[in-house]
């Protein structure tokens, strides 16, 4: 569980189930379906839990099951599909997403932070905004790694 990015900044009450982790995220939507959909979209497929499963258990493959069973059963809501259509569709136009990431950068910066974390923003509930990094890791990269 540990080893898992995710389970480690959200820890275990955040699961809402008696497996908590990688496991319980692909054990738990095999008794309720409709409870635990939300598990597998919990992860990023980094593949760590996978990595360090001392009976080599495909966590993360069967967790990408998951997902894909879900889509063809059309269990998720809109709340779900639409930001993840709006995502896929960003990602496959990088110019587009970086320009957005600036704005977003530069509103984390300097919009009141009332307009950011309130009430109605679901996600700074329970959580701490940290502060916006300096410069974007591609930004850093160029610097430090890029062509020389």
């Amino acid at each position: 569980m540990n080893t898992c990015p995710v389970y480690r900044r959200s820890g275990g009450h955040s699961y809402n189930a008696t497996v908590p982790g990688p496991i319980g995220s692909v054990l738990n939507p095999a008794s309720d379906d409709k409870k635990y959909k939300s598990l597998p979209y919990a992860c990023n497929l980094c593949g760590s839990c996978t990595d360090v499963c001392p009976v080599k258990i495909p966590l993360h493959h069967q967790l990408l099951a998951w997902r894909h069973e879900f889509g063809k059963r059309r269990i998720l809501g809109l709340d779900k599909t639409i930001p993840m259509k709006a995502a896929s569709w960003l990602f496959q136009h990088p110019r587009i997403f970086a320009a957005v990431g600036s704005v977003g950068k530069l509103a984390l910066r300097t919009l009141p932070r009332f307009m950011v974390i309130n009430r109605f923003n679901a996600w700074s509930r329970d959580r701490e905004m940290p502060p916006a990094p300096k410069e974007s890791f591609a930004q850093w990269f160029e610097k430090n790694r890029g062509a020389k």
